[in-house]
């Protein structure tokens, strides 16, 4: 009975020392943090080149209702939608306010457009409520 004991301890010794499996088990360890790292920064960009486009859009629409109200026809928040290159933003999601201030005291010649739109991420299906809200605001006196 006490060879059994020496087999076992055997066993579990070449067990240890026995590699052909590794790779396979450390790739499933890494992969899956690796796959949203990649992801992560996928999205990521995606938000940052939203935000720009989203800027864009208002800091373009509140220069043209400023500058040439008639050139943004038929109307400023609809331009303002035109202007967001690459995203189909609906007009809704704009706003524009004319005779602001603009933080200048005595102007009310200026143009606010301001911008709210829900960047909803594409990871945001496996994960709900991953939604971000992006802002932009533009003032033109």
């Amino acid at each position: 009975m006490a060879d059994f004991g020496f087999r076992d301890q055997r066993a579990i010794g070449s067990l240890l020392r026995a590699s052909a499996g590794a790779t396979a088990i450390e790739f499933a360890i890494v992969f899956p943090v690796f796959l949203v790292f990649v992801l992560g920064i996928v999205e990521f960009g995606r938000a940052l080149w939203t935000q720009t486009a989203l800027q864009s859009a208002v800091e373009t629409a509140a220069r043209c209702a400023a500058v040439n109200p008639t050139n943004c026809t038929p109307s400023v928040t609809r331009y303002a939608a035109s202007q967001a290159f690459g995203l189909s933003i609906p007009a809704g999601e704009f706003t524009y306010t004319a005779a602001a201030s603009c933080g200048v005291a005595g102007n009310t010649k200026g143009a606010l457009v301001v911008a709210s739109h829900v960047f909803d991420p594409i990871i945001g299906q496996l994960v709900p409520g991953l939604s971000v809200t992006l802002t932009a605001r533009s003032c033109h006196p």
